[in-house]
């Protein structure tokens, strides 16, 4: 019986404000979900791209040289190979040990050795010892090699018995017992091998083959800069064969120890830590005695960097969108609780007012608030773990604890309001609104308070610059400015709306002056969607902004990398090519340019590099190059180049053994040029200046789907038999920035972010007109007695809800877009775009008109709560006497 009693109270109270509180569940539930689930996906978008950018092919390498009778003494036999990797993995910092496999290792002769005779093209071999490629291969003629050292070595080396692989044997058309002769340029007498047997691998995909082509089939190399090209692979002999080529003080060999970097192994956790841990131990490996000097030689370091580089852009970022939606959805979640109190504020007064006590109100109204809040708290975190969209985060707990605490603590404010005791809350007297109620001195001095602090944040913001990383600060700043610049919206709303009631009262219908009427009669929670609007159009604003930056910093970076759609080139074209460039299907306009290394000025300086190109019919083929200046006499200088010549008022004479001497005056720096390095030195003069007999270099080519199988053709035509020849396309230098994993989580990012914010946005505007349909709807009652017509009242529901949607959004979209110019330095693309700077923050079309789209949801939801609350008979809604 006393348990019944005591529940009673609950259920009944449970029961009346079921809307609200099944509001506050829901929204409760749905936030905590996200809490989880976008930084766990956002974590293991920087974990892909940790991936993706170290590689398969990112070994960590110990290597060492030594020569003649000094290898052999240090390492004579396998044992001593072996133990020597133990050593350096032993020496692997926690990190590096974690994410490399067991080491392998492997001896080669210095320098590829000449395989002697006459072919159609030049050969030659690497000479190694491979102890780890034994288990990997299967003999499939003859036998392996079986070197005995000699008791008495003499001055020339034995036959070394040695085998290769079946692939590359058959496209040499080599057989088991051939026999070559090596030769190397520094030592006279040369190496004789015999192939003893052929091997195949075992499985050619094992991972353990990619670094180590050459040992399956013949791979070309391109030597010096005439392009020729040499067949090459490799010759594996055992301990024996490499002790009797150590016989020989003058040959030198490569001893590395390669330790696998394991697949995946690298994350955003580890990333950090290894490249921190690479420096130690590559002093650990140099300080090592007893023997030969050896380095570490690796890619993850410059690879790590760029990464890092690239996830301290992105915390940046998206962590200033993240706390932003973070910041809308606490605030939706304590809109719902306030509207909650408010309708409870009735219950509480009679409450009191009848002799409750505040532990007494604190019971009823914490506790139906936590019956609606912890649940769906918890609910939506376990959801959130389920979706499994990537490694859970400690910070998702605390800020699902965070927003539960701060809900649950309004609930607390709610019952401070009735501790004055009477029917005040019930009854509702005075006025509560925008337009009457005078912030207190309190209230003023946390204004400025909040307003300070936001300033003071950019301020250290931009003082730290890049360096602040993924530092709160960073996500805290746009927030407080949000917060600031809500505050100034709220003291501007009431004379706002004060400035439009003259105008209004002017005209002959009453919709627009009781509609604005009722935005000013709002209590002060309807404050809270103002802010909360403004934030998620803040958030909305700044996403658009820094991704369509973003976009067309990529373009520009494409352009200013290749220089046209197409560019192709070689060591030297037949003047023709350009003419033959230009019939090539898609093609509109073709510029050829010379590039002539090693040009020098008065006192022979550094030399530096002159690109021959007209500059006028460039500009006007490719404006979308950026940073291209224009200069009267076609003359640049890069700054580089600039501080070589010392080019200054009077000209400069610039020679070459290619090239005639030519009179050089810059008319504008340049700093970058395409297919020039960036920092280098180089200098752009007139394509004619080199003469009537001037051949190019390059081709830069412009056209919408160019045929680039044609113009491939056309080079190998153009170019010098057995030169070099690079073609290089625009869209796939695009695609080689845009493909990046954590490019594609910055842009899905910051859509999701739009949408979630303007979603969140929307359940504000709901949230308000659902509570307040009660209210709107006897007024609308009251003026249907006066005439009001139906399509009037549809009216009055937008006029009522557009001051509030208007000023807020507007304010927070104009905050949005310039957040990136207040952030300053924190928002740096240049780790997106090759080091190239992206400006033009502006949003595009396509965000323009998701905020248009979002303005009419936001119309068509009230419209919509308009007639799902419309009371066709006044005496549904008015109370006898009304």
């Amino acid at each position: 019986m006393r348990r019944a009693l005591h529940t009673g109270p609950w259920l009944r109270l449970a029961r009346t404000q079921w809307a609200p509180l099944a509001a506050l569940a829901v929204l409760t539930l749905v936030t905590a979900l996200l809490a989880v689930a976008v930084p766990a996906a956002t974590t293991a978008g920087y974990d892909r791209d940790a991936a993706t950018t170290v590689g398969t092919d990112a070994d960590l390498q110990v290597v060492g040289k030594a020569k003649g009778t000094g290898a052999s003494s240090a390492i004579p036999n396998v044992g001593a190979l072996t133990a020597n990797a133990f050593t350096w993995q032993q020496l692997l910092p926690g990190s590096l040990r974690t994410v490399t496999g067991p080491p392998e290792a492997s001896v080669a002769l210095d320098t590829p050795q000449g395989i002697s005779g006459e072919f159609t093209e030049p050969r030659e071999l690497d000479l190694g010892w491979d102890p780890d490629t034994g288990r990997r291969i299967l003999i499939t003629a003859g036998h392996p090699p079986v070197n005995e050292v000699p008791l008495n070595p003499g001055r020339t080396t034995p036959e070394i018995q040695v085998m290769v692989a079946e692939r590359y044997a058959q496209a040499m058309g080599y057989k088991v017992g051939a026999r070559l002769t090596l030769v190397d340029k520094e030592i006279p007498e040369p190496l004789h091998v015999r192939i003893t047997g052929l091997y195949a691998p075992q499985n050619p995909r094992d991972a353990y083959w990619a670094p180590r082509v050459s040992l399956l089939q013949v791979t070309q190399r391109i030597l010096g800069r005439d392009g020729t090209k040499v067949a090459h692979g490799t010759a594996l002999t055992d301990a024996g064969g490499y002790t009797m080529i150590a016989a020989d003080a003058r040959r030198g060999f490569t001893f590395t120890w390669r330790f696998p970097v394991r697949t995946g192994a690298v994350d955003t956790g580890r990333a950090r830590t290894i490249a921190a841990e690479l420096d130690s131990y590559r002093a650990a490996v140099q300080g090592r005695t007893g023997l030969f000097a050896c380095t570490v030689e690796t890619p993850l370091e410059g690879r790590l960097d760029a990464f890092l580089g690239r996830l301290r852009t992105a915390r940046s970022v998206l962590g200033m969108a993240q706390a932003g939606l973070l910041a809308v959805a606490a605030g939706v979640l304590l809109l719902a609780a306030g509207l909650l109190g408010e309708r409870l504020r009735p219950v509480l007064g009679t409450m009191r007012a009848r002799g409750a006590s505040l532990r007494q109100l604190t019971r009823y109204a914490g506790g139906l608030t936590a019956l609606g809040v912890l649940p769906a708290a918890a609910a939506g975190y376990a959801a959130g773990l389920l979706l499994d969209a990537g490694p859970p985060q400690r910070s998702s707990l605390y800020a699902v604890a965070a927003l539960v605490a701060v809900v649950l603590a309004l609930s607390g404010a709610m019952v401070l309001r009735e501790r004055g005791g009477g029917l005040g809350s019930a009854g509702g007297a005075g006025r509560d609104d925008f337009t009457a109620a005078r912030p207190s001195p309190r209230r003023l001095v946390l204004d400025l308070l909040l307003i300070v602090v936001a300033v003071a944040g950019v301020v250290v913001l931009r003082q730290r610059g890049g360096a602040s990383g993924d530092d709160p600060l960073v996500a805290a700043v746009p927030v407080l400015l949000g917060a600031a610049l809500g505050t100034l919206v709220l003291r501007a709303y009431p004379y706002l709306l004060r400035a439009g009631a003259p105008l209004l009262r002017r005209g002959r219908g009453a919709v627009w002056f009781v509609g604005l009427a009722r935005a000013s009669r709002q209590r002060m929670i309807g404050a809270l969607p103002l802010v909360i609007l403004l934030l998620a159009a803040a958030v909305a604003g700044f996403s658009a902004t820094v991704d369509t930056a973003l976009r067309h910093g990529q373009v520009r970076a494409s352009y200013s990398t290749v220089g046209g759609d197409v560019r192709i080139g070689s060591t030297g074209l037949d003047p023709s090519a350009a003419a033959k460039a230009r019939a090539v299907r898609g093609v509109t306009a073709v510029v050829p340019a010379r590039v002539v290394q090693q040009v020098t000025g008065p006192g022979e300086p550094a030399p530096i590099t002159v690109v021959g190109i007209d500059l006028d019919a460039y500009r006007a083929a490719f404006p979308g190059v950026p940073g291209i200046p224009d200069a009267p006499n076609g003359q640049l200088v890069s700054p580089g180049a600039a501080g070589i010549l010392d080019a200054g008022s009077k000209p400069v004479t610039l020679s070459s053994h290619y090239i005639d001497p030519f009179q050089f005056k810059p008319a504008a720096t340049i700093d970058r040029f395409p297919s020039m390095d960036t920092g280098s030195a180089f200098a752009v003069v007139p394509y004619t200046t080199f003469g009537s007999g001037n051949y190019p270099t390059e081709l830069f080519v412009r056209g919408d789907h160019v045929d680039v199988a044609a113009l491939r053709k056309v080079l190998d035509a153009a170019a010098p038999k057995g030169a070099p020849r690079d073609v290089q396309v625009r869209a796939d230098v695009l695609h080689g920035m845009t493909g990046v994993p954590m490019v594609d989580l910055v842009h899905r990012t910051f859509r999701n972010a739009a949408l979630i914010g303007g979603g969140y946005g929307l359940l504000a505007v709901l949230l308000v007109l659902v509570v307040g349909a009660r209210a709107r709807g006897r007024t609308v009652a009251h003026l249907r007695v006066l005439g009001l017509k139906r399509g009037q009242s549809r009216a009055l529901a937008l006029v009522e809800i557009a001051p509030v949607l208007l000023c807020a959004v507007a304010a927070g979209w104009v905050l949005g877009l310039l957040l990136p110019e207040i952030t300053g330095p924190v928002v740096d693309l240049r780790p997106y775009t090759s080091g190239f700077t992206a400006t033009g923050h502006t949003p595009g079309a396509a965000a323009l008109l998701g905020l248009l789209a979002a303005l009419l949801l936001a119309a068509a939801a009230a419209l919509a709560v308009d007639r799902a609350f419309d009371r066709p008979k006044p005496g549904d809604v008015l109370r006898t006497g009304d």
